[in-house]
């Protein structure tokens, strides 16, 4: 029908063919060059833009006041070209006629040009695509949102003209050097975005030329932009280059990944794909669910976050993180990349701080709390912190409430910057000592199973290798999945549970240099003796993985149910063929401690630097520990005498040196990034002193087992005042139940 009305106004002297859809989007008529020309008037330029085919000159649309306008196409025209609303004819699409004419060849004048009504405003859909928006009198919907039957909604403001956003890219620049909340006057959706910012692609383009729609349109727009929606006052975002193609890192949607056991099979799904290669989000990605597969086998779910009343409550919440630690925020931000990133690599360093310095807007909450309350933890390690009254000191209690309250929040719609906050919250030593509990919500195991759960469905434990996602985004989730794997690994052993990620649904691979983009050109393998930071950071982390590896061989072979229960595997096979079992296990340590580089030994310090080598050190002794008590359990009367003295000796021994390691720690070792485990790994050494005085044989091996239980509490007490882990370990040790307590008593009445 909207055919009709445009045949009618063109000249019949014409020969029309039918019309096809070219590449571009628009409706071709070929048309036979003669020599009349073809008069259109006013009424039909209402709803369809004509251009004639071929001409590369533009021309800005005229203004209103051309009321009675005429449009030849002169005979070398090759074609007309009528733009209908479905096909988005833009405004860069006007073309001027014949050579040095300088006459308009077409004019587009909005329709409605004079309702002063907000709704005369072109719907998300046509902003976005740059389309004349037309609605059908009677119509609730304009014609392109009813054809693709979807609503017509009005959230977005107008995008930001091409000067403005020069002139914002200019500012921003000038601001550069300034604080975090310096800068809340720029764009919360700046080209720079990094991680979690994502807009249509289509809005990279600027505004459309002004037309007599588009200047009543602006005009509308400053009149109601106080009483509108924060959406409404803020410009169009445009996509960072570094975001394309990329899964789970938009602030305006989050991914969902589809197991092969799902009720939704992806077959079925292939048909909610945007288009067939899938390569980038279609423009329409943050109003409607759409299936994303990534490989032959991978499959996600794109959804759209929740209304705009959560993006409005988002800015808020990251407006008061940022104002309970202004003016600091740049510095809590250099202060983490410079102490915890190193050893604990799960951010993208160069963009999250590209970010952090043009808007702390540009962040999940929750991460941004994160990042500053864990930096906050080493504020004597800033001249700018360390000089400041207490009162000025920003207020960790006010982060820690934001942190919690906002990171439940983002769980509905989680992203990777929600996994990623959350392993930084489970890493605070300080805020389990200062709770004075650790069945604190930040720390216990509940919400590690959810952090756990979250990943899952982010996809974090599959291979991501053969994705079509950019490469560092395949490391950045490698990175991510193997912290998440230590993180439960560690806390089923210290919590005695079983395992949140099972083996057999364990699809990562390991780690290697290109994971880790700061490493550019170094390679540590090629370097042993090179002690950047960066290097021995990576280095550490690598070496983690490692261990927690054997961990969870330790774990399953000694500690699982089906081995330690009544008729289990440990009862079949008894202590002999128990202890052979262990063998492997006690070479793998052996070798890996053996491997270590020297810039990973404990007394590898530099000067005036922090040294995070002491937790992996802990780490290794925590280990032989578990390997140890479960040995020392199995043990029965029926054990052969010679392989019981051997067993008791050699952990005896493990417990002499891991006691020797905590003593030996300096002030660097301590000061630096802890993981969450530390305080319980330096509370299995007590357990493993504590198993041995409880089945001494002698009074003799119950004083030596007292004694090192003092020892232990000694090289805690000195190191609890600058190493919360420390503290929190003494305390687990004193006044948890089960305890070392009977173990001093028993020393006492020895004596």
């Amino acid at each position: 029908t909207w055919l009709i009305p445009l045949f009618n106004q063109i000249n019949s002297s014409l020969t029309l063919s039918v019309p096809y859809v070219t590449s571009d989007r628009y409706i071709r008529f070929p048309v036979f060059p003669t020599p009349w020309g073809i008069s259109i008037s006013d009424e039909s330029l209402s709803y369809y833009d004509l251009t004639v085919a071929g001409r590369t000159d533009k021309a800005r649309p005229p203004m209103a006041d051309h009321q009675h306008a005429h449009y030849h196409a002169t005979p070398a025209s090759c074609g007309v070209m009528f733009s209908h609303p479905l096909h988005g004819a833009g405004p860069s699409d006007l073309s001027r006629s014949g050579s040095g004419s300088g006459r308009p060849l077409m004019a587009a004048a909005g329709p409605s040009v004079g309702n002063t009504n907000a709704r005369a405003r072109p719907c998300d859909t046509c902003r976005v695509r740059k389309t004349r928006c037309v609605k059908e009198e009677g119509q609730t919907r304009c014609v392109l949102c009813t054809f693709h039957n979807q609503p017509c909604t009005f959230l977005r403001g107008p995008t930001p003209r091409q000067r403005r956003q020069n002139r914002e890219k200019e500012r921003e620049k000038q601001t550069d050097a300034r604080d975090g909340d310096e800068n809340q006057g720029i764009s919360t959706t700046s080209p720079v975005a990094g991680f979690e910012t994502g807009a249509s692609p289509s809005s990279r383009h600027g505004d459309a030329a002004s037309t007599p729609a588009s200047v009543e349109s602006n005009q509308q727009f400053t009149q109601i932009q106080q009483v509108m929606p924060f959406e409404e006052n803020m410009p169009e975002p445009s996509r960072p280059s570094i975001l394309s193609n990329t899964l789970g890192l938009d602030l305006k949607t989050h991914a969902e990944y589809i197991g092969p056991t799902d009720y939704r099979d992806p077959v079925l799904l292939d048909l909610h794909r945007p288009n067939l290669l899938n390569q980038e989000a279609p423009p329409l990605s943050t109003t409607s669910t759409f299936a994303r597969r990534l490989d032959y086998q991978t499959v996600f779910l794109v959804h759209p976050d929740e209304s705009t009343a959560s993006e409005k409550m988002r800015i808020a919440d990251l407006d008061a993180i940022e104002a309970t630690v202004h003016p600091l925020g740049r510095t809590l931000v250099d202060l983490y990349f410079r102490i915890v990133h190193p050893s604990f690599p799960i951010l993208h360093k160069d963009v999250f701080i590209s970010k952090h310095r043009l808007s702390h807007r540009h962040f999940a909450p929750s991460l941004l709390a994160a990042v500053y309350l864990v930096a906050l933890d080493w504020q004597l390690y800033d001249s700018q912190l360390a000089g400041r009254e207490v009162e000025s000191i920003p207020d960790p209690a006010a982060l820690e409430e934001l942190a919690e309250r906002t990171i439940n929040q983002d769980m509905r719609r989680p992203k990777l910057s929600t996994l990623e906050a959350g392993l930084l919250l489970l890493q605070r030593n300080r805020k389990i000592v200062e709770s004075g509990s650790h069945t604190h919500p930040m720390s216990n195991r509940m919400f590690t199973a959810q952090i756990v759960a979250m990943a899952q469905d982010l996809g974090i434990h599959i291979d991501c290798s053969s994705w079509s996602i950019p490469a560092w985004e395949v490391g950045l989730r490698r990175r991510l999945a193997w912290a998440l794997y230590m993180q439960d690994r560690w806390g089923a052993c210290v919590h005695g549970r079983p395992f949140l990620i099972q083996d057999n649904d364990w699809d990562v691979r390991p780690c290697t240099a290109p994971d880790y983009p700061e490493l550019g050109q170094m390679d540590p393998e090629a370097n042993p003796d090179h002690t950047s930071p960066i290097i021995v950071g990576w280095d550490l982390f690598i070496r983690h993985i490692e261990l927690t590896q054997i961990l969870s061989d330790v774990i399953r072979t000694f500690y699982s149910a089906a081995a330690t229960r009544v008729g289990g595997t440990l009862d079949q096979m008894g202590v002999v063929a128990a202890v052979e079992l262990a063998k492997p296990l006690v070479f793998r340590l052996r070798e890996w401690h053996a491997n270590l580089p020297a810039r990973l030994q404990l007394q590898n310090t530099q000067l005036r630097e922090l040294c995070a080598n002491g937790a992996l050190h802990l780490a290794h002794a925590a280990v032989e520990i578990a390997l140890h008590r479960a040995l020392v359990r199995i043990t029965t009367p029926d054990t052969p005498a010679s392989l019981y003295e051997v067993l008791r000796s050699t952990a005896r021994a493990k417990l002499q040196s891991a006691i020797e390691l905590l003593g030996s720690l300096r002030p660097e070792h301590t000061a630096a990034f802890w993981g969450s485990a530390a305080a319980y790994q330096a509370a299995e050494i007590g357990s493993l002193a504590g198993l041995l005085w409880a089945t001494a044989d002698s009074f003799d091996e119950m004083a030596w087992c007292a004694s090192r239980v003092d020892e232990l509490r000694w090289a805690l007490r000195v190191r609890g005042a600058a190493a919360p882990f420390a503290r929190e370990a003494l305390r687990l040790l004193e006044r948890d139940i089960g305890g070392l307590g009977m173990v001093k008593t028993a020393n006492d009445s020895i004596s």
